[in-house]
């Protein structure tokens, strides 16, 4: 991994997208955002290849919560190798590469300086009351409350499992794997977030 490419990760709700485009745009930094390739990459999914992103989740909603658990952290883990080809590519092509998102830390560790991660988090509480309000997991929040043909009660185990599966999937003790982490609640805007990760990349 060349490194000219830094990352920025962290659990749901820590900030990660606003701070990452702030660092992006004082330091002309070439921002990839995780989420908004997801799908593109399950374009390129081979069944013999990537188990979770072929995976048939018609009954997903069936789903006991280590099984939800266990899918998403598949995805991630089976796309992982397609951002890191991504983002070597587009290194060559820019003087700086900001990733932001969600990845297999512990592949990315085989192939990337500590030096040039860091993780955002908050209280799990804190995460798990924010959840929603983020505009794209509102918007699962909203798919969810308009679904025809189920009951309000069902409406609201959907809402809970879809909540605590995310969180348990991506909620890291960054800490324990040697990574730069930094609390949300320790820094008093994304202004200083964004300052303080600048000091820690040394850009």
């Amino acid at each position: 991994m060349n490194r000219n490419v830094f990352f920025i990760l962290g659990c749901p709700c820590a900030g990660k997208t606003t701070v990452a485009k702030l660092l992006a745009e004082r330091n002309n930094m070439y921002y990839f955002c995780g989420d908004d390739k997801r799908f593109d990459y399950y374009k390129h999914a081979d069944k013999a290849k990537h188990k979770y992103m072929t995976m048939d989740v018609s009954s997903f909603w069936d789903w006991s919560l280590s099984e939800m658990v266990d899918w998403e952290k598949g995805v991630v883990s089976e796309q992982t190798p397609m951002i890191i080809e991504d983002l070597n590519r587009l290194s060559e092509d820019h003087d700086f590469v900001l990733f932001e998102g969600m990845i297999d830390i512990n592949y990315l560790l085989s192939v990337a300086d500590r030096d040039r991660i860091v993780y955002l988090t908050v209280d799990r509480d804190k995460c798990e009351k924010d959840f929603f309000g983020r505009g794209d997991h509102n918007g699962m929040l909203t798919a969810i409350m308009n679904t025809k043909g189920i009951s309000d009660e069902e409406k609201m185990r959907r809402v809970e499992i879809r909540r605590a599966a995310a969180i348990t999937a991506f909620y890291e003790d960054a800490r324990s794997l040697g990574l730069q982490t930094f609390f949300r609640k320790d820094i008093s805007s994304p202004v200083e977030m964004a300052n303080v990760i600048e000091q820690y990349f040394n850009i």
